[in-house]
This record gives C-alpha cells, sequence and structure tokens, in this order.
C-alpha cells in the first residue's frame, strides 16, 4: 500500500532518511513534490528502477522522463556529456532558472541507461525549486528521474492526495508538501549544434593563439557560418567527434586549469570551473572597458604631453629629496609584486586555457535552443538571459512546430461580422490548424515528454468550449447558420455536461449544465490571474471528472472565452487545456433566447 508521509520529517527523522535511501537502492519508487506537478520517482541511473516507473505509469517507453538533480554538478557529473561550451550555456542558464521550472536536454553519458533517454542519447535535467525533494535527492546520492506522478496520459497530480488515489496500491512513499506553487509542468529546452564551415585559417590560428583577448576573439567567432550539408537544412550533431577525442581527459584538464588537487572530488572541479565561468564575465567587461579606455587614451595624449612640459621643472627639483625614500621602499614592495606577478600569471593562463577552450568548441559548431514544451520560462525569458553574455547572445531560441498553439484559428482576434464560412462547425479544425499536426499513435522516440495531443485527458470526454454571439452575425445570415449546423453537426445535450469555466464567462448560463464549476479570479490584478489559472487547472479539472464521474456526464467541456491570449504564459497553460480536450473543439452559440452548442 502506498504510504503519504509528511515531507518535512525528511531533515530530521533519521529513520524515514535510512528508510527513504534503502528504498530506492531497491529501485522502489517515491511521490516527490515539486513546484510543477508531484513526481514518481526512482534512481535515474538504474534501468530496474526507471522500468517500474514505466510499468507503475503504464508509460510508453518512446516518452522519455526527465532527471532532478541536487545542484548543477551533479548534472555535470553523473548525466551531462557535453564539452565545456555547453557546460558553460547549461551554468548561465541554470544562475537564473534554477532551481526552478526549466529542464534543459543535451547529450547523455553513454552508462546512462537508454530506456531514460528514450533510446535518443539525450537526458532532461532539472533542479526543482523544492527543499524537500532536493534533500531527497542529497540523501539518495542520485539523480531521481520523475514524470508526473500519474497514470499515462492522465491529468497530472498538484497533491499528494492526487498521488495517493493513482497508485494507492503500489509500495510507494509519498512526501507531501502541499499543493504545488506552479501547478503546470517544467519548460523544456534542447541544445542543439550544428556543423560549421571552416572557410578560412583564422578561426585554427584563433584557436591556437595565446594571448586570449576576450571580446575581440568572440565577435570574430560570433560570424562564423553554418554549412547547411543537406539543402536548407543544417544536419544536427548527434556525436560530437571533436569532445569524444578529449572526453576522457577532460577531467584531469579541468584539474589543472582550476588548480584543484588531485584528491579533490568531481563535484569540487565543477564548483571550481564554476567560479572561472563567472570570471568569463568579468574579463569580457575589462576588454570592453579597456577599448573604450584607449579610444580615450589617443584623445587624452595631446593635452597630457602639454601638461608634462609645464611639469618637468617642478619634477627636477623633486626629485632629489625623494630618490632615498624611493629606494628603500621600492626594494620592500618588490619581492610583494614579484609574488603577485608570478599568483596573477598562473591565474591568467588558467583563465586562458579555459577561454581557448571554450572558444575552441563554440567556433567548431553553431549552437541553438529548441523550446519543446511550454512551461512558466518563456522564449523571451531563454533569449533575455543569453543576450547578456557575448558568449551566447548569438545563440537564437525557437519553437518547435508541435507547441505553435497561437497558429490555431481560435485566436484570430476578430471573426468576421458578415458571412457564415467561419461560424460553421464543420470549420472548426481547419486543415492547416496545429490539430493537423499532432499524430498520437506513439511510432518514432520523442526528444521530450509530454507531447502527445492526449495527455493530461481526464477519463471522460473532454471538449474546449468557446462562445459565437449570434448578435454579432447579421439577422439574415443567423437562420440559414444555425439550419447548416442541424445539418452537419451534431447538437450537444448541455444538461448532461460539466462545464470548467475560466474567469466567469458563463456564469449567467450555469443553471444550463448538469455541473458548473469556476476557476474565479475577479479579485486578482490583471497580471495575477494567468500565474492563478495555471496553479488551479488540473486541481479543478480533477474536480471536474470526479462531478462528471459520480453524475454519469457525457462530456466535460472546458470554457477557453478568457484565455485567448498569444501572450506566452497564456500559451504555456492553453497547452495543457489543448491537450486536455485532446484539441476537440465545440461552439457555443448564444443569442437572447438560448445557448445551443454543435460538435462536428
Amino acid at each position: 500500500m502506498a504510504l503519504i508521509i509528511k515531507g518535512n520529517e525528511i531533515f530530521e527523522n533519521e529513520d524515514l532518511r535510512k528508510k527513504l535511501k534503502e528504498h530506492i537502492e531497491g529501485d522502489k519508487l517515491i511521490g516527490i513534490p515539486t513546484e510543477t506537478v508531484y513526481g514518481l520517482g526512482g534512481n535515474s541511473l538504474s534501468e530496474r528502477s526507471l522500468q517500474n516507473i514505466f510499468r507503475m505509469k503504464n508509460r510508453p517507453v518512446s516518452d522519455p522522463i526527465i532527471s532532478h538533480v541536487y545542484n548543477i554538478y551533479q548534472a555535470y557529473d553523473q548525466l551531462y556529456h557535453i564539452n565545456i561550451y555547453e557546460k558553460y550555456i547549461i551554468y548561465i542558464l541554470s544562475k537564473y532558472f534554477w532551481p526552478g521550472p526549466l529542464s534543459i536536454i543535451a547529450k547523455a553519458k553513454k552508462e546512462t541507461p537508454l530506456i531514460l533517454t528514450a533510446y535518443s542519447q539525450f537526458c532532461a535535467v532539472r533542479v526543482p525549486d523544492n527543499i524537500i525533494t532536493r534533500e531527497i535527492i542529497k540523501i539518495c546520492n542520485t539523480p531521481i528521474a520523475a514524470p508526473s506522478a500519474n497514470k499515462f496520459q492522465h491529468i497530472s497530480p498538484t497533491n499528494s492526495l492526487h498521488v495517493y488515489d493513482e497508485f494507492k496500491n503500489e509500495d510507494l512513499l509519498i512526501f507531501d508538501d502541499g499543493q504545488c506553487d506552479i501547478g503546470i509542468e517544467s519548460t523544456v529546452l534542447k541544445i542543439t549544434k550544428y556543423r560549421i564551415d571552416h572557410k578560412d585559417k583564422n578561426t585554427e590560428e584563433l584557436i591556437k593563439k595565446n594571448d586570449v583577448n576576450v571580446m575581440k576573439d568572440i565577435k570574430k567567432i560570433n560570424n562564423i557560418n553554418v554549412n547547411n550539408s543537406e539543402g536548407n537544412y543544417p544536419v544536427e550533431i548527434i556525436s560530437d567527434e571533436e569532445y569524444e577525442c578529449e572526453c576522457n581527459e577532460e577531467l584531469s584538464f579541468l584539474r589543472a586549469a582550476t588548480n584543484s588537487k588531485e584528491s579533490a572530488s568531481n563535484m569540487e572541479v565543477y564548483e571550481k570551473l564554476k567560479n572561472m565561468f563567472d570570471l568569463l564575465d568579468h574579463l569580457s567587461s575589462i576588454n570592453n572597458n579597456n577599448d573604450d579606455n584607449n579610444n580615450n587614451d589617443d584623445n587624452n595624449n595631446n593635452d597630457d604631453n602639454n601638461n608634462n612640459d609645464d611639469n618637468n621643472n617642478n619634477d627636477d627639483n623633486n626629485n632629489d629629496d625623494n630618490n632615498n625614500n624611493d629606494n628603500n621602499n621600492n626594494n620592500n614592495n618588490n619581492n610583494n609584486n614579484n609574488n603577485n606577478n608570478n599568483n596573477n600569471n598562473n591565474n591568467d593562463n588558467n583563465n586562458n586555457m579555459i577561454v581557448d577552450k571554450i572558444l575552441k568548441y563554440k567556433s567548431l559548431y553553431n549552437y541553438s535552443i529548441k523550446i519543446y514544451r511550454r512551461g512558466k520560462y518563456t522564449k523571451g525569458d531563454i533569449q533575455n538571459v543569453l543576450n547578456r553574455y557575448d558568449l551566447l547572445k548569438d545563440i537564437n531560441v525557437e519553437m518547435y512546430e508541435k507547441i505553435k498553439f497561437e497558429n490555431l484559428d481560435i485566436f484570430k482576434n476578430e471573426y468576421p461580422k458578415s458571412g457564415i464560412k467561419d461560424y460553421r462547425c464543420d470549420n472548426i479544425n481547419k486543415e492547416d490548424d496545429i490539430y493537423k499536426t499532432f499524430n498520437n499513435g506513439i511510432e518514432k522516440n520523442e526528444v521530450c515528454p509530454g507531447l502527445l495531443l492526449t495527455h493530461y485527458s481526464p477519463f471522460v470526454s473532454t471538449y474546449l468550449l468557446d462562445i459565437i454571439l449570434c448578435k454579432t452575425i447579421e439577422k439574415k445570415n443567423k437562420a440559414e447558420l444555425l439550419e447548416r449546423n442541424n445539418n452537419v453537426c451534431k447538437k450537444i445535450n448541455l444538461n448532461k455536461c460539466v462545464l470548467l469555466d475560466i474567469g466567469s464567462s458563463l456564469l449567467k448560463y450555469d443553471k444550463n449544465f448538469l455541473k458548473y464549476i469556476n476557476i474565479c479570479y475577479d479579485n486578482l490584478e490583471v497580471n495575477e490571474r494567468i500565474k492563478y489559472i495555471t496553479k488551479q487547472f488540473f486541481l479543478f479539472l480533477r474536480q471536474a471528472e470526479r462531478l462528471a464521474i459520480e453524475n454519469n456526464a457525457d462530456n466535460i467541456l472546458i470554457s477557453i472565452v478568457n484565455i485567448k491570449s498569444c501572450d506566452e504564459n497564456y500559451l504555456s497553460v492553453f497547452d495543457r487545456i489543448y491537450r486536455a480536450a485532446s484539441g476537440k473543439m465545440i461552439n457555443l452559440f448564444i443569442d437572447d433566447k438560448d445557448i445551443i452548442a454543435y460538435i462536428k
């Protein structure tokens, strides 16, 4: 039987800590709280544990699993198999988005179980923003693979009772930490790279040279072009041949570059590497300032020369008095300066080693980032961070085609005031609609979880509900419109439907439905409303499902009237709403007397 445990006990109860560690080492599973949704967790590095996750969820192995780590050093050490430039990219993103709901996909270590990656050789990793789960990971001393703690394609769980309801008969330890703060899954992005066409020898000379000017070298490398070796589509690099030649010696290189002792752990080496990554920003600033100062120095030279002539006579008079004192002071300072110079030279050499290696891998490939799943962090959030760093500002962020919901017809701002074409229910899902981009059959392995059209679905048939006000249609067309819909579409009995309303869009018609529940945000500021909807949606959807089952309802309807916005945050929750309804739509025609619902 599943057991719910107060999450905070993990910090003080030694018996519980021991039980947890033994549970994970035995390849058993746990329910973990995160800021997004509750996860069904197991050892990321154990094939048997991962198989238990897939079995318990009824999840196909074509759907990869996100691993959760305590910090970025654990990700470097146990999961990622990436060159130093990719490490730098992930580190910069982690500064702004970890701990938090951002999962980063990159090449996985060879020893990582392939089932974790859906046999793609790429793994998704994040640091959860929940101290209980981070403590769990620390105790277990292994990354925790954790998809949402629900049966595959069912509604995501946002509290521990949801997890218990899904898996009450399983040997599962569920750590309770109340309701999830965000309420939808993390943003998922992938770092991709493409071969670069090196048409000149300057790049090789740049990589080999010892005197590194960070700003000038970055600008030069940023101008290198991509080699589109297959028509107009660059070929993604799956196996980094250059890194494969060097990866076995990488830690030795990093120990030398970070002045780490041989006895230092890998984690300690990566922590020092992080400090050197931070120093790169400082070096860039210095080089920027030096370029500016050089121009100022040229302008000031003439003025300085004039002043020097006037001052020379005074300096001659003072020199004799000062010489004896200066000689004594110089002798004392020389020893200190020599020591400092040696240390500075060593640090500069080490910094140059890191910079050289970063510039090398930056010059070998063209890097980009693709967002595969929407979440709290948006394309704009990611791009804004990259644009702050000279080494990263040329990286382009793009959206995966399957999640471009802004292309849906329902996001058009206005319906035509005349004619009836766009109001016909047989025109709801057009051929060019995003619905047509989905293939819900599991034919190939996905690079990211949560991409199937039927994810997040209730056990009761569910539809999106949009409103068409008949008063916006010319009277001469209204009768023809309704007659045509009667002929080609099925009329829905709203009295047999549970409505999940958002923002009271149909509150005045609540008696027309079997059951009516509402995510009401009337008392919230405008910018707080989407956060509230996002946090509450899965919770209310489970309530709608329960009411539908208890009352033998035909359908669950989800009103989308108040969330038809192309704002990135609205699109993130719309992603879940759209998939919960499997992309199916009902149009609700409203006039002064009645409301009529049609489905094709």
